[in-house]
């Protein structure tokens, strides 16, 4: 156990690179990479290679996106040979990667990936990863990480610093840099001589319409200060030019949709100043290349954009659900339009079409004070984000964020302290028994568990700290609240005091264990069941003995279940199981999903967590929930809808919660399906799931909502905007205060009307 240090939001996994970057990092393979060595790096570029062009020397690279390899499909690597060849026939500085390499992160994707990209190439390659590189990958980007090095990263290549960044989340679709990340990036811009043009390229792109990284608001906000004049992105699979905030971002169109690739030249534009010129090459079947201009990059301007930045935004108190808002401009800014919509925040990992309110400019101001009102009525109690921006008569924008509150009513829930962790608080909240009350038990990713006893209206206090590896799912805790379980992508299962937070034991699983640990009685015993890599382990809770593996399932990041006699399990390979849970033998398997081996894992139930319950045990895929037979896996029932993530609630009446990633909630009868009551929240709801208190259903939302259901029949009761990033930690109720936290590492106690 060590003692933690005064929370400020500052570790991060990124932050371990800080001051390294790519080539310091790659320069310590001989050590950390020794198992690896750099010729499995599939083409990254070397770790003490000199810059491959000089500063003041000419520079042409390509950039490609999206190619999606998996072994089911074939097409899959034929667009890609063609562009490899093309590309390597061009004999480019450099080739930029934006992600989405493989489909679904395996081994095997990546070793068709290396197959296909040319030796001319190897040296080159700078990756930055995407969303399906690492959300179904069982080592959380331990694969990434060992192919293609570190993220992020940054170097310098004509005269140009390229930022590799990387938003992306283990098993998490949406993107977030955190606290962390937005430290690494300020800390390299910093470095940088001033006028240095620095280009960023990642999977997710910004601004505009899309809304696929959580807390680019802030990200922004950071780059306004510094010489970044573009962005690169992928994801969307559609060629996109944005002139924004000084930037220029280029959304490329996917190597999936076709033989495609983009290719980039510093060049001279007509007024004399440096650009990076971007056209996109599509490569015919018999080898035929056919050249587009797509944009100009300005390297040495001001930024396109940059002039209609606001100098202030000023905003009113909340009547009648208008909210007044006057906006400031500078005097060299030449606004066609002011206008301002609220943010999208239900918008999960999407894009969406703005709903602009212009202002209007005040009478003799000379356009630079613009004013007007937004109507807020429909907006959730808490603090809020309302969208601004000034668009200029050429079509450049400068897109802002500004927060404003949204008064509570005597039914909202109202938060009273926070906390604050370094990482990501993504794998729930437990809780624990104390000499005075319950405590809260909270892991993070950077490592970092506390023990927290929650107040109802003043701060918590911390209990105790310890420090494992990175933890993304929910810890266990036994039945007398004497051990926590905790489980960690350092493939290991821990076992810690609950009194004081010190280790008892710790099992290496030998693979990343990202699923929750589940505790029950066996035989008079307490045994602890989990998944880490594709093996499902049955141990000893008082030692952390192995009394029983089955290798060879498929992954699971989700959480089994036991009636005591069996333990029922749900994993990528297509199956719901049921196995013996004193011996581990195979007694039934039920098929979630069939077809190629690429879609059932990704469309069946990787992340599942089961439920059992007057002999049904509830299982769900990203389609559909069945009840089965839970001495023969027989089918009792089915429903439409995902409920795979969030936990289902047996409610021990003969019902059970199930909560559909749409925000569904349904109560239903067990034993045949039949739905008492639905409610649609209309709302994202992944693994935060739900608590109940004192009858009434609070429901935590992917995007920070609170929301509370009456557990009799489904009406609505009480709101709260908690968060403005995502949330994705099961809460849990201690005392008679909500704990939740967040992906920025914060944790909220909450109380309940």
């Amino acid at each position: 156990m060590s003692d933690l240090p005064e929370p400020s939001g500052t570790t991060h996994d990124a932050c371990h690179h800080a001051g390294i970057g790519r080539r310091g990092f790659l320069g310590l393979a001989s050590s950390t990479l020794a198992s690896v060595g750099l010729a499995s790096l599939l083409g990254a570029a070397p770790a003490n290679a000199a810059p491959a062009v000089q500063p003041d020397a000419p520079l042409r690279f390509a950039l490609v996106t999206d190619t999606h390899v998996n072994v089911d499909t074939p097409q899959s690597t034929m667009y890609l040979t063609q562009v490899w060849a093309s590309i390597a026939a061009r004999t480019p500085d450099l080739v930029l990667h934006c992600g989405d390499i493989t489909d679904t992160g395996r081994p095997d994707e990546f070793e068709r990936y290396a197959e296909v990209l040319p030796a001319a190439l190897h040296g080159r390659m700078h990756y930055s990863p995407g969303n399906h590189d690492v959300r179904w990958d069982p080592s959380a980007k331990e694969q990434y990480h060992s192919h293609f090095g570190p993220s992020p990263y940054s170097f310098d290549a004509g005269g140009v610093h390229f930022i590799g960044f990387d938003p992306t989340q283990a098993l998490q679709e949406p993107g977030h840099y955190g606290p962390g990340g937005l430290e690494w990036l300020e800390a390299d811009l910093k470095r940088l001589r001033p006028g240095t043009p620095a280009v960023l390229f990642q999977h997710f792109p910004m601004g505009n319409t899309f809304y696929y990284v959580d807390d680019q608001p802030a990200v922004l906000d950071l780059l306004a200060d510094y010489d970044v004049r573009g962005i690169f992105a992928g994801h969307i699979h559609k060629e996109v030019v944005s002139r924004f905030n000084g930037l220029t971002q280029i959304g490329l169109n996917a190597v999936r949709n076709g033989a495609l690739y983009y290719w980039v030249e510093r060049t001279v534009a007509s007024d004399g100043t440096p650009v990076l010129r971007v056209s996109r090459v599509n490569v015919a079947a018999d080898g035929t290349e056919t050249e587009v201009p797509v944009a100009d990059m300005p390297l040495a301007s001001n930024g396109l954009g940059r002039p209609q930045r606001p100098r202030g935004v000023r905003l009113g108190n909340v009547a009648g659900g208008l909210l007044p808002v006057s906006v400031r401009l500078d005097g060299d800014a030449r606004p066609a339009q002011v206008a301002v919509d609220l943010y999208p925040q239900t918008i999960f990992g999407g894009a969406a079409a703005p709903v602009w309110k212009p202002l209007t400019p005040e009478p003799d101001s000379d356009r630079r004070r613009w004013e007007g009102t937004v109507d807020v009525s429909s907006v959730v109690p808490g603090t809020q984000r309302l969208r601004l921006q000034v668009t200029a008569a050429d079509g450049t924008w400068w897109e802002d964020t500004a927060l404003f509150e949204v008064e509570r009513g005597a039914a909202d829930p109202r938060p009273r302290w926070e906390y604050q962790l370094p990482g990501s608080v993504q794998g729930g909240i437990a809780t624990i028994g104390s000499h005075d009350g319950q405590a809260a038990v909270i892991a993070s990713s950077s490592g970092d568990v506390v023990a927290l006893r929650p107040r109802h209206r003043s701060p918590a206090t911390r209990l105790w700290h310890a420090q494992v590896g990175p933890v993304y799912r929910l810890p266990a805790v036994d039945a007398g609240s004497r051990t926590v379980f905790v489980p960690s992508a350092d493939h290991r299962l821990y076992a810690l005091d609950a009194a004081d937070g010190r280790q008892k034991w710790a099992f290496d699983a030998g693979a990343p264990v990202l699923s929750a640990p589940l505790v029950t009685e066996v035989d008079g015993q307490e045994r602890l069941f989990v998944s880490a890599g594709r093996t499902l382990f049955a141990l000893d809770a008082a030692s952390g003995d192995a009394l029983w593996s089955v290798p060879g399932r498929g992954f699971s990041s989700g959480r089994a279940a036991s009636d005591g006699r069996r333990v029922y399990t749900a994993a990528d390979d297509g199956y719901a199981r049921a196995h013996d849970a004193v011996t581990g033998a195979p007694l039934w398997s039920f098929s979630m999903a069939t077809g190629t081996e690429n879609h059932i894992a990704l469309y069946s139930g990787w992340d599942n967590v089961v439920a059992v319950g007057d002999g049904v045990v509830v299982v769900g895929s990203v389609s559909s929930s069945w009840g089965l037979d839970a001495a023969t896996g027989t089918l009792r029932w089915k429903l439409a809808g995902s409920a795979m993530y969030a936990p289902a609630l047996v409610l021990g009446d003969g019902t059970v919660l199930l909560t559909t990633e749409v925000g569904v909630m349904s109560r239903v009868e067990l034993a045949t399906g039949k739905v008492r009551w639905q409610t649609n929240l209309a709302v994202r709801v992944f693994n935060a799931g739900v608590v109940i208190a004192d009858g009434v259903v609070w429901a935590q939302s992917a995007d920070g909502k609170l929301l509370g259901v009456k557990l009799a029949d489904g009406t609505r009761q009480g709101q709260l905007q908690h968060s403005l990033v995502h949330c994705f930690s099961t809460p849990a109720i201690a005392g008679d205060v909500l704990v939740v936290g967040n992906q920025n590492g914060t944790v909220t106690g909450i109380e309940l009307p």
